[in-house]
């Protein structure tokens, strides 16, 4: 038996990137997945990798950030495979007017902006919670005895109803400069995740969230090798104590145990999936890339072709 068989989860941004690794994870351990993407010629070739390889999965075009889309997509996995149990919000899609700090951006790039990064979510669970409640807890999963040192009496807590795992950010955990809306929404996830985690652990629904570092998904793959060099790339590589950067399958892999029913007691947490980024003293940090770019004068990373930021200094 896969891990997920017989339940069923939708995966936000499923297209592609982190949010193609977890359909790909999920459907590979069992799971039907419906994946909610505004990229349709993407969904398309996930769908078909998935379905090669065995696995249960359908597409739906539409922006999550509009109630109305977030309503349809758990219709429409409550039609097409009769119950939902895994929600995994992982869409997400900056533009050029996001950057900047709050005198820089506008009031229509930030109401847009949150809408995708925090509404979204929201929306995603006020749809989401009651069909979980209504198709139950996994139908393969068989309660241990109810003990506790002879201590515990009376009916047994719900467990194992539903997961929902947010996406949020290295960058809600730590602030980079001039990006107001992605730092701002990004922290804002982990407090909607903390707060979804007390209103709906007693259904027997958890909630976590996911805080991914460097992550080298297609598209971060194709600005590498668009603007990037080699010693450019081992430059973000030595900043982490893996000494690597990470890849979807590092995101899901940790949301497949997070979905779990190993994971059932595990609420309102923050993973850091990060090879240790954020745990890491920053000086030393510096200290340490300073030598290498000394090294290495000649290097060149994604992020070289941005505008150069005098102001920062």
């Amino acid at each position: 038996m896969g891990r997920f068989d017989d339940r069923a989860a939708i995966v936000t941004g499923g297209a592609l990137g982190i949010g193609g690794g977890c359909a790909r994870r999920l459907a590979g351990d069992g799971a039907s997945v419906l994946i909610v993407d505004i990229n349709e010629e993407s969904g398309l070739e996930t769908v078909k990798e998935i379905r090669a390889a065995g696995g249960k999965v359908e597409l739906m075009i539409g922006d999550v950030a509009n109630e109305s889309v977030a309503f349809d997509m758990v219709e429409k996995s409550m039609s097409l495979f009769g119950r939902l149990d895994l929600l995994i919000q992982n869409a997400y899609g900056g533009g050029s007017d996001t950057a900047g700090s709050a005198v820089d951006v506008t009031q229509q790039a930030w109401s847009k902006g949150m809408d995708l990064l925090v509404g979204a979510l929201y929306l995603g669970a006020k749809f989401g919670v009651p069909a979980m409640e209504e198709s139950g807890a996994d139908p393969n999963f068989e309660p241990p005895v109810w003990g506790g040192a002879g201590r515990r009496h009376g009916a047994r807590p719900r467990e194992n109803v539903g997961r929902i795992v947010n996406m949020s950010s290295v960058h809600g955990l730590l602030n980079a400069p001039r990006s107001l809306i992605y730092e701002s929404g990004k922290a804002a996830v982990i407090g909607l995740t903390r707060q979804m985690a007390v209103d709906f652990g007693p259904m027997g629904i958890t909630v976590n969230a996911i805080a991914p570092g460097h992550i080298v998904t297609e598209r971060g793959d194709e600005m590498w090798n668009e603007v990037g060099n080699d010693a450019g790339f081992k430059l973000f590589e030595i900043q982490y104590p893996v000494r690597r950067t990470g890849i979807p399958a590092d995101i899901a892999n940790a949301v497949g145990f997070l979905c779990s029913n190993e994971a059932s007691f595990i609420n309102g947490q923050i993973l850091a999936v990060d090879g240790g980024l954020s745990i890491q003293l920053q000086e030393d940090i510096v200290m340490d890339t300073k030598d290498y770019i000394v090294s290495n004068p000649h290097l060149r990373t994604h992020f070289d072709n941005k505008p150069e930021k005098s102001d920062r200094w």
